[in-house]
C-alpha cells in the first residue's frame, strides 16, 4: 500500500469532528486537490505556505510536485494526526496556531524556510479576506497566492468598475496585484458540503505598485467613497475636505462632480490623491 502523501492518496479521515468555529470545509477528492497544485505551479526549488492544511488534501500533491512544504494549521487535532503522517519528510513542517497571529516570514522561519513563498490554501470562508490581504501586504515575503474561497469574495478581489461585485476590496487589492478567477468548485468538491460555490483565486504582486504614501491617500479616499457609495463623491469625502474642492478636484481629473466611488478606477482614485494634501 503506498504512503498517505503519494499522489493519489485519499486523505485520511481520522474521526475527528469538523468545526464550526474555525470554518473547515475539506477538499472531498484528490483530483481537485492535483488540479488546484497544478494551478499553483510550485515544483522543486519552490517553498510553499500552506494555510489550513486540514486533512493534507493539498498538503500530499504539495510534497510530491517537491516543494518545501510549511503548513500552518489552526486545529491542534489535525496537526497531530498530519505531522504523524509527515514524521520524517524533512520537505514538509507542520506547525500549529492561528496563521493570522504573527507575520507570515515568522512562520516561514520557524519551518525551516527561506526567501519568498507562494501562499497555497483551501481558505475557510470566514477568514479569507484578512488573511489575502495580509499576504498582499507581504509581497516580499508572499510571492503569488492561490487560494479556494467564497466564489462573492474572488470577485470582489479581482472586479472592475462597472462589475456589480466592485468595491473597496477591489481597489485595496489592485493597488497591490493582479487577480485571476482561475476556475470555480461546486459545493460537491467539499466535506462538509457548503452552502455556495467556490473559486480558486490567483493573486500576484504588482512588479512596480504604486507609490506607498500616494496609495495610502487614494485607498483612504476609496474607502470613504465606498462607506458611502450612494453618494456622490464631493459629499462623500466631505469629511476630507470641502465639497467645492472636491468638485475642483475631480474636474482636474476629467470626472463629473455627480460621480459615485463604484464609478472610479484605481487610477482615478490615485490621480485624485494627487490633488490632495491631508491636513496634518
Amino acid at each position: 500500500m503506498p504512503p498517505q502523501h503519494e499522489r493519489g492518496a485519499r486523505p485520511r479521515r481520522p474521526g475527528i469532528p469538523t468545526r464550526r468555529r474555525w470554518g473547515q470545509n475539506f477538499l472531498a477528492n484528490p483530483e481537485t486537490a492535483e488540479k488546484i497544485v497544478a494551478a499553483a505551479r510550485v515544483g522543486p526549488g519552490d517553498t510553499v505556505l500552506e494555510v489550513g492544511p486540514g486533512e493534507g488534501a493539498l498538503t500530499r500533491p504539495l510534497a510530491q510536485a517537491g516543494a518545501r512544504v510549511v503548513a500552518v494549521e489552526i486545529d491542534p487535532l489535525r496537526a497531530r494526526v498530519l505531522e504523524t503522517e509527515f514524521a520524517g519528510r524533512e520537505s514538509v513542517r507542520i506547525l500549529r496556531g492561528d496563521v493570522l497571529a504573527r507575520p507570515f516570514s515568522e512562520w516561514l522561519a520557524e519551518g525551516g524556510a527561506s526567501g519568498a513563498a507562494v501562499l497555497v490554501a483551501n481558505l475557510p470562508y470566514n477568514v479569507a479576506t484578512p488573511i489575502l490581504t495580509a499576504a498582499l501586504d507581504a509581497p516580499e515575503t508572499i510571492r503569488r497566492s492561490v487560494a479556494t474561497v467564497q466564489r462573492e469574495v474572488a470577485r470582489r478581489f479581482v472586479a472592475r468598475p462597472g462589475d456589480e461585485a466592485y468595491g473597496f476590496l477591489s481597489v485595496r487589492a489592485a493597488s497591490r496585484a493582479t487577480g485571476r478567477v482561475l476556475f470555480d468548485l461546486p459545493p460537491g468538491a467539499f466535506r462538509p458540503r457548503p452552502k455556495v460555490t467556490s473559486s480558486v483565486l490567483e493573486l500576484v504582486p504588482l512588479a512596480d505598485p504604486p507609490d506607498r504614501e500616494l496609495a495610502r491617500r487614494a485607498l483612504c479616499l476609496a474607502s470613504l467613497g465606498f462607506n458611502a457609495r450612494r453618494k456622490t463623491l464631493p459629499n462623500a469625502l466631505a469629511s476630507a475636505a470641502p465639497r467645492a474642492a472636491w468638485e475642483e478636484a475631480l474636474a482636474c481629473i476629467g470626472k463629473d462632480p455627480r460621480v459615485r466611488a463604484e464609478e472610479l478606477s484605481l487610477d482615478d482614485f490615485l490621480a485624485l490623491a494627487r490633488q490632495w494634501r491631508p491636513a496634518g
